[in-house]
């Protein structure tokens, strides 16, 4: 009997023992777990913040880079060349051609044609400032098609800037026939006074009806005022983001299986400044090729030999996009500005900017394009 109660009592003990293990092992797999959460939680916010302190410190980088390109703009110079990758450099004639500098003067050719020979482009990479650097890049935004002036009478050669225009729809992509037409008449009737529609064109009445299609939520009006920045346009009827940013852009991931595949609009057209015409000296080759067919393998080879005969070239409304870093750092931070140089020394400084945006996703993708045109071109040229 005594033996029975004692085997008893060791397996209740047991059992016990057991249980307490277990209460055990569970809380301190608890711990465990919370412990790592934590550790999980405190290494995420800690990288946050060291992300956030980089952008900062990545923007005022940047921003020091942005005032440091503006100095080449708003000082004095005679006029602009293209360096071989598409960027604007600024010819001084008091410097260039001074031998003191280490410069030669313009030379006359066999035909008795002055021919300047474009110095190289200043240091624009890896600038150093405080713990940080910058890189920027200069284009000439008067070297591309300004869609707030589709209606002008003004001719660029044989073209008008509606030919212009629709070359270049298809040639980055849009299929022929209506489609050029679509876009072009609704971009003419979003920036006309009028409420009546072209013939392919659409205001009010279609965006009420149809802004679902847009992508939109609500109903909206047609603005029936120029455009004030590039991306309004996807506003448009008939202009995608892909269309306009190019099909293998992360803005355009969205896009049906069935749409054609698009270069992308962006780096041959603005909304900014006040010029009319495109100047051909500075304009991406595709553009080139569009409009001066015949004289584009001539102009574009004078672009690789980096010099110019007499023409002189002139622009004054500029792109600057400028990239703020540390060489330590995982983030930057992109600025992108488009600014009018400006003969009133009371307007900023010699400069107004048309276009500002701090948080650009992609720094250079312009230039990209530009070599991509050379390509291109080379290929048009040689068909």
């Amino acid at each position: 009997m005594v033996c029975r109660l004692r085997r008893d009592v060791t397996n209740i003990l047991s059992a016990e023992t057991g249980m307490a293990l277990l209460l055990v092992l569970f809380v301190v797999s608890l711990l465990i777990i919370i412990a790592a959460e934590f550790a999980f939680t405190t290494r995420m916010e800690i990288n946050n913040a060291r992300n956030f302190k980089e952008d900062i410190e990545g923007y005022f980088f940047a921003q020091a880079g942005f005032q440091y390109a503006l100095t080449e703009v708003i000082g004095k110079y005679d006029e602009i060349f293209l360096g071989p990758d598409g960027q604007v450099g600024f010819y001084r004639k008091w410097f260039h051609e001074n031998p003191d500098f280490g410069f030669t003067e313009p030379q006359e050719n066999a035909d008795g044609e002055i021919v300047v020979a474009w110095p190289p482009l200043p240091i624009r990479n890896g600038i150093p400032i405080d713990r940080g650097f910058f890189d920027y890049i200069i284009t000439d935004e008067e070297g591309r098609l300004n869609i707030n002036y589709l209606d002008s009478r003004l001719r660029i050669g044989e073209k008008t800037m509606r030919d212009i225009f629709r070359d270049l729809l298809i040639a980055t992509g849009v299929p022929e026939g209506d489609e050029p037409d679509i876009v072009i008449d609704s971009i003419l009737d979003w920036i006309d006074k009028g409420d009546e529609h072209r013939l392919n064109g659409a205001e009010t009445d279609w965006y009420e009806q149809n802004y679902a299609e847009k992508g939109f939520a609500y109903p909206y009006s047609c603005k029936n005022e120029k455009l004030d920045t590039i991306d309004e346009l996807l506003l448009i009827r008939g202009i995608s983001p892909a269309l306009l940013y190019g099909s293998n852009s992360v803005f355009a991931l969205d896009g049906s299986d069935d749409e054609p595949v698009y270069k992308g609009l962006l780096p041959y057209v603005t909304v900014y400044g006040y010029h009319r015409k495109v100047n051909l000296a500075s304009a991406p080759p595709l553009l080139v090729q569009i409009i001066d067919p015949d004289g584009a393998e001539e102009a574009l080879q004078e672009r690789m030999d980096g010099q110019k005969k007499e023409t002189r070239n002139l622009s004054r409304t500029f792109r600057i996009e400028v990239r703020g870093y540390s060489d330590a750092a995982d983030v930057e931070h992109v600025i992108t500005a488009v600014v009018r140089r400006s003969e009133r020394r009371d307007s900023g400084g010699g400069a107004e900017i048309y276009y500002w945006n701090a948080g650009s996703p992609v720094f250079a993708r312009d230039l990209q394009s530009y070599q991509e045109g050379l390509l291109d071109t080379d290929g048009l040229a040689g068909d």
